[in-house]
This record gives structure tokens, sequence and C-alpha cells, in this order.
């Protein structure tokens, strides 16, 4: 699938799936939504390394709570975007093994 300008609807129905275990709908939902995400948290940490690990948190918990995102009232990208790693707990990395990140 191009991820190219995908719509909301698009990226919603990404997140559906990928709620159900759906990997390859899930990192469809990473390629259209990764830059705009690094940007935000380049921005918010200054720092290329603390940006790397809010990313990584930022998808592991949209992966862990993917179908949350339609009760949400938000866009997906908006959902993604005020998901907040900083209130994360800390990952192992057989943490983010098990998510496939």
């Amino acid at each position: 699938m191009s991820t190219a300008n995908l719509s909301d609807p698009d990226l919603r129905r990404l997140l559906v799936r990928a709620a159900t275990g759906d990997v390859e709908a899930f990192l469809d939902f990473y390629d259209a939504t990764c830059a705009v995400t690094w940007r935000l948290e380049l921005c918010r940490h200054g720092h290329a390394d603390r940006a790397k690990d809010a990313v990584t948190r930022r998808y592991v918990g949209a992966w862990l709570h993917a179908a949350a995102q339609a009760r949400s009232g938000l866009s997906a990208r908006a959902w993604l975007l005020s998901l907040s790693p900083d209130l994360m707990p800390p990952l192992a990395w057989d943490d983010v093994a098990r998510v496939g990140a």
C-alpha cells in the first residue's frame, strides 16, 4: 500500500486493523505518520537520541492502544500526537521486541 497522502479515514482503518494484531497495517500507519512524529519529537527534545526514544515510545503506545483511537474523537494523526511518551513507563528491549518495533 502506498502511504503517501493517506486520508484520515484510511489511517483510522489501519489503526482498526492494527488493533486486531495486523502488523502490516500498523507498519503502513507508521510509514504514513513517522515524518511528522519525528519532527515533533525532535523539536520537543532538541536531540536526536532523545527524539528517537520518544518516537519509539509513542509508537509502542500507539500499537498497544490502537483500539482507543476510534473512541478518542480525534483524527488518527491528532490521536497519535496526543499520546504522551513522557508519561509511559520506560521500555525494556523485550517490550520493544514484543510489539515488533
